[in-house]
Order: structure tokens, then C-alpha cells, then sequence
């Protein structure tokens, strides 16, 4: 059963690069932490990379780690 209530996104930029971190589940209701990156000039579409995680819990870890992750590397978080 989906909870999209409890789903998590966010946006970070540094000069010409991006990054976004999900927290969501997939179609068989794993709970997932989803990354892309890329370029945000270029018109390619970056690089993906999905983990699956064993419960909610754990992926929201694993999410607050990559936004610390980010502000250490000195990426901007953008609100949308």
C-alpha cells in the first residue's frame, strides 16, 4: 500500500550542477531513495541511481544523509 503522504523530495544546484534526492516507493511498495544528477545546462538528462531500503525508517536516514551530503558539498537547496 502506497503512502505518498510520506513521500520526500528535494532540489539542490551548484553553479552548473544538479541534484535531487527522493524518498518514495516503488511499485511493489519498497520503500526507495532515488538520486539524479547531472547537468543543469546541458541538455542531457544526468544519472540516476536508485537503493532500495529495508523499511521507511532506514530511507529516510538514508535521505537526510544525502541532504547533508549536499550541504557539506556545498550545493544551494532550491524550494519548489
Amino acid at each position: 500500500m502506497y503512502q505518498i503522504e510520506l513521500w520526500q523530495r528535494s532540489f539542490w544546484q551548484k553553479n552548473t550542477r544538479f541534484y535531487t534526492v527522493e524518498l518514495c516507493q516503488n511499485l511493489f511498495g519498497d520503500w526507495i531513495v532515488k538520486k539524479t544528477w547531472g547537468s543543469a545546462v546541458r541538455l542531457d538528462y544526468g544519472r540516476s541511481n536508485s537503493v532500495v531500503c529495508s523499511d521507511y525508517q532506514s530511507g529516510l536516514e538514508e535521505y537526510q544523509k544525502q541532504q547533508l551530503r549536499r550541504r557539506v558539498r556545498g550545493y544551494e537547496f532550491l524550494s519548489i
